[in-house]
């Protein structure tokens, strides 16, 4: 049916996906913080897990405001600690390299001669280890959502997002070596989202170690709940521009005075405060992560299986503006495919975990699903019932693709299609 796929995704992103994702990273500010103070923020009791959620929520709440506030402070705010978050990485990085090196007085541990030792082989384990590196990866699409505010988007937005990855993983994977050089992998294991901290411990001592850095990788942190909160207020925005949103006008939109979109952030903080103070005491973070990464790669396979289709159906749509290469589009909806059927598939090994293996993505499928009722109200019911046309801009965009195949001339292939600009917007068709 038309416009379900566009709007099942509008609505996972909305409700579920950037909501969860913000809550599932506001407690580990929380830990970290913690950590600083001398807490054992690594504690599985109750009470610990919700002096973090406490945490986590005051940051929140603060991020929230200031995206209220000033768009332009909270762009400051997000490259500020980008900054930091570099930095951080970078002081990890060189101190392993050192380590590595013999040059610090630390424990010696038998991590790189144990292999892999007591881990799972099992396609449910793989498949969860996929799913929560690809979590730390996934800062890339916050700017894929503020198109409209990018300039020359198609070129800079190539460039932003494959320089962006390319330094990030380069600094992940070397900070990951760093790790396993310093610390044990029982302490690894045990220290879970405060591996970082253990690290810093033992390498730099109390002051710095255990102190000053943790909590600079908390505001590293606390800089991509800045980024998620900017950019899924503008998906709200963007959602009510092609019709999805009911009372979209009085919803979405920016604030005559302060030139941000309040109401929409303030829909986005109380979904957000759900997720953070509902879950029971227990591995909230693993829950979120799961729950929210498994509608995130189910539409992120759809739309790259989008771009090939279109390719073949719409070759020459005036709108489109990036190629991406088939070869690739295949690999990656595989990679979608295995990350959201094996979760389904029972451990190998029985697991101490406090939840069901299946209950992150039958969640995320359950979530998704309900999303059909909104939409069979919204895009089948309502128009019937007031005669209004919520899917002509897609009946004019086809029409142009039409046209635009119809006035394509064999050009080279480095010179088709073009991105339309009219008052400062930007239309841009991804492909």
């Amino acid at each position: 049916p038309r416009l379900v796929l566009s709007y099942l995704f509008a609505w996972v992103m909305v409700v579920c996906i950037r909501p969860g994702a913000i809550a599932a990273n506001g407690p580990v500010i929380g830990k970290y913080w913690l950590y600083a103070i001398g807490s054992d923020s690594s504690s599985s009791s109750s009470s610990e897990g919700w002096h973090a959620r406490g945490v986590g929520f005051g940051c929140i709440t603060f991020v929230t405001l200031i995206n209220i506030l000033s768009a332009k402070w909270s762009l400051r705010l997000i490259n500020l600690l980008t900054v930091v978050k570099i930095v951080v990485l970078l002081v990890i990085v060189l101190a392993g390299i050192i380590a590595a090196a013999g040059r610090l007085n630390i424990e010696r541990n038998n991590n790189w001669s144990r292999g892999f030792t007591g881990t799972s082989s099992d396609a449910h384990a793989y498949a969860a280890a996929l799913t929560k590196v690809f979590w730390a990866y996934d800062g890339f699409t916050n700017l894929v959502y503020s198109l409209g505010e990018l300039r020359r988007p198609e070129r800079n937005l190539p460039w932003s997002i494959g320089g962006s990855v390319g330094i990030v993983g380069f600094l992940y994977i070397m900070a990951n070596v760093a790790f396993f050089v310093v610390v044990p992998i029982d302490v690894a294991v045990s220290s879970e989202e405060t591996l970082a901290a253990e690290f810093t411990y033992r390498v730099f001592g109390h002051q710095i170690g255990r102190v000053a850095l943790p909590v600079l990788i908390g505001l590293s942190v606390l800089g991509a709940i800045c980024a998620q909160t900017y950019g899924v207020s503008r998906l709200l925005d963007s959602a009510n521009q092609v019709g999805f949103i009911p009372y979209g006008s009085r919803i979405c939109g920016n604030h005559t005075r302060l030139g941000t979109p309040v109401m929409s952030l303030a829909i986005m903080y109380v979904l957000t405060l759900v997720y953070l103070l509902a879950p029971p005491p227990g591995k909230v973070f693993d829950l979120l992560v799961d729950f929210v990464q498994w509608s995130t790669w189910l539409f992120y396979g759809l739309a790259a299986a989008g771009a090939i289709v279109l390719r073949f159906t719409r070759p020459h749509h005036p709108l489109r503006s990036f190629r991406s290469f088939h070869p690739l589009n295949a690999l990656f909806i595989l990679f979608c495919v295995y990350i959201t059927v094996f979760p389904f598939v029972p451990p190998a090994n029985a697991s101490n975990d406090p939840y069901p293996f299946y209950l992150s993505p039958l969640l995320g499928l359950i979530t998704t699903l309900v999303g059909l009722a909104p939409w069979y109200f919204r895009l089948v019911w309502w128009p019937k019932r007031s005669g209004a046309d919520l899917t002509a801009w897609v009946e004019a965009e086809e029409l142009d693709g039409r046209i635009g195949q119809e006035a394509a001339l064999p050009v080279p292939e480095a010179h088709e299609g073009y991105v339309e600009h009219e008052k400062n917007e930007t239309t841009v068709v991804l492909d």
